[in-house]
């Protein structure tokens, strides 16, 4: 979390670039918006602004938060890859949790883990833009979404017969040694 003092300190910045006075309402307006991010975060994110911003106004928040958190069509692609990790690393047989709760919902809703691995290649472009349009539906509309764990072939038989289940693959999450944090 930045510090209130610090993130004045950027406005400030802003201001001077961008040849607007930083009242304390709109400093304030910002600093709700960028309050969860790390200073390093949001510093290098306003010297982006600086250096590609066309315009001689000061940047909206969302135009900002781009530089953050990446657009919309960003994140998209960036599941889809994912999605696709998962599938050469596991495929099929293997139960997958992703760290973006909202990909196994997208997957689910196209038919479900062991369905997408068993389509064809050339159905892949018209399944990758399905399963973007789904991923930009769930971003758009902010639904908080539990994570859920894809099934698969493996973890279907195993359940049934009372077997050992394996752990599932991981994607997306950042291993460090004692805690597990998600990217």
């Amino acid at each position: 979390m930045i510090d209130k003092n610090d993130f004045g300190k950027l406005m400030c910045m802003l201001g001077e670039v961008f040849d607007k006075q930083i009242t304390e309402l709109l400093a304030d307006i910002y600093y709700k918006i960028f309050k969860d991010y790390d200073y390093s975060q949001t510093e290098s994110a306003f010297y982006k602004v600086i250096r590609s911003n066309k315009y001689a106004t000061l940047p909206k928040p969302a135009e900002m938060l781009e530089y953050l958190e990446g657009t919309r069509d960003d994140k998209t692609l960036a599941a889809w890859l994912q999605v696709m990790e998962a599938v050469r690393k596991g495929g099929y047989h293997a139960s997958i949790e992703f760290a973006d709760p909202i990909i196994p919902h997208c997957v689910n809703d196209l038919g479900g883990w062991m369905w997408f691995c068993c389509t064809e290649k050339v159905e892949l472009p018209f399944i990758q833009k399905r399963f973007e349009d789904l991923y930009r539906l769930y971003l758009k509309r902010e639904l908080q979404v539990d994570n859920v764990r894809l099934i698969g072939f493996h973890e279907a038989q195993n359940s049934q017969k009372g077997k050992e289940i394996a752990p599932a693959i991981r994607i997306g999450f950042i291993e460090i040694p004692g805690q597990i944090e998600e990217r």
